[in-house]
């Protein structure tokens, strides 16, 4: 009578089978996008981005509270992603902002 997968180190195996799946699972939900929201084909990879307005009022920014005012968070983004903005592109970009 032959061993069953689980019992020649199969039950490792399956872990990491199951494992794979959910985070291809998990990556696929999350490839949906908005289509799981409209149930629209058309919608699928579509993500919504964050609402802009009111943006001044909403201090302390980023998801820790990192950022103290719009400025500290313009000057993240410009050195971040090496944006090399000018002092007045970064004061236009805070007025924009502030704006909204």
């Amino acid at each position: 009578m032959g061993k069953s997968i689980v019992g020649i180190g199969g039950n490792r195996f399956l872990q990491q089978v199951a494992g794979t799946l959910s985070v291809e699972l998990a990556e696929f939900v999350q490839s949906l996008g908005r289509a799981l929201i409209s149930k629209s084909c058309a919608d699928v990879g579509k993500v919504k981005g964050p609402i802009l307005r009111g943006l001044a009022g909403r201090a302390p920014y980023f998801h820790n509270g990192s950022a103290a005012t719009l400025n500290d968070a313009v000057e993240f983004y410009n050195q971040r992603f090496n944006l090399n903005l000018t002092v007045q592109q970064k004061a236009d970009l805070v007025a924009f902002l502030q704006t909204l």
